[in-house]
């Protein structure tokens, strides 16, 4: 059967069954803006992560008891070290004026601090910021040395969040798409109910299971396609309502482009379209056997 052929059986069918055909696409547009959603979010996480992971040091506070050869074979040892790509020391008052550089919105915090209340310190550039638990395992405790910190723990608060809100947008996408496969199923067993006497007479001819069951994994599939467009569209808008206007002034760090967002419409558009002509398939199998 031609192609063209089976494109015009199914999108009869979809006319036949208009409210259950429409009810596929909104709840199939649904789940897809969902998962598209949870892949831009998880991009968004990953474009964060890039931005800051060469922006990102690591921090040595040192003891206001440090001797100076203590210091200085603490700065010996890190400049040796291949973990560490470049050192840098601040003393109290250099310390003192990032302080308040930092919190200059916040005159009340900086009125109660002074400089020697703020610890001399190493800040350290590492050649892999990954590793940063290394750096912390081999030199906290050491003598003259406060403690260790690795600043992308100031942004664990962050990445909770961006990580809550993917789980959440694949989880609902996964509830909707339970609905989504119980409504083409539906769809597709009362199409095959209603189309049996014309199934029945393409069996008399010879047909294989195949060619009975093209038009009806098209007709899913073309359901599944157009909820795709609709969840791609809406993902679109997103991108230029509110990446590109409404949070486009935030200097914090980037947002993500275009690329990810079409690479989240061709993904959305494949498993629309994928997984609703497997249910279609899983759907006739019964009414194929009887």
């Amino acid at each position: 059967m031609r192609a063209g052929a089976l494109l015009a059986i199914g999108l009869t069918s979809l006319r036949r069954n208009l409210a259950t055909s429409v009810a596929v696409i909104v709840t199939v547009a649904i789940c897809l803006t969902l998962l598209g959603a949870g892949l831009l979010l998880r991009a968004q996480a990953h474009t964060v992560d890039g931005f800051l992971l060469d922006r990102i040091q690591a921090v040595i506070d040192l003891d206001d008891n440090i001797s100076g050869a203590e210091r200085d074979a603490l700065a010996a040892d890190l400049r040796a070290d291949p973990l560490v790509q470049a050192v840098r020391y601040e003393d109290k008052a250099q310390a003192f004026e990032r302080f308040r550089r930092d919190f200059r919105n916040s005159p009340d915090i900086v009125s109660g601090v002074n400089a020697a209340d703020l610890p001399a310190s190493f800040r350290l550039t590492l050649a892999d910021p990954r590793r940063a638990g290394e750096i912390i395992t081999g030199y906290a405790g050491r003598d003259g040395v406060d403690r260790v910190r690795d600043q992308r723990a100031l942004l664990a608060p962050l990445y909770r969040i961006l990580d809550a809100c993917t789980i959440g947008a694949f989880a609902l996408a996964a509830v909707q798409a339970l609905a989504a496969f119980a409504l083409i199923y539906t769809m597709i067993r009362v199409s095959a109910h209603g189309r049996r006497r014309e199934t029945a007479i393409m069996r008399l001819v010879g047909a294989t299971n195949g060619t009975i069951r093209a038009p009806f994994v098209l007709e899913s599939a073309v359901a599944g396609m157009v909820g795709g467009l609709f969840a791609a569209a809406a993902l679109i808008a997103g991108k230029i309502y509110l990446v590109d206007h409404r949070f486009a002034r935030q200097t914090a760090f980037p947002l993500f482009g275009w690329d990810a967002v079409w690479a989240a419409v061709a993904g959305v558009l494949l498993v629309g379209t994928g997984a609703s002509a497997a249910m279609a398939s899983v759907a006739l199998r019964r009414h194929l056997r009887v």
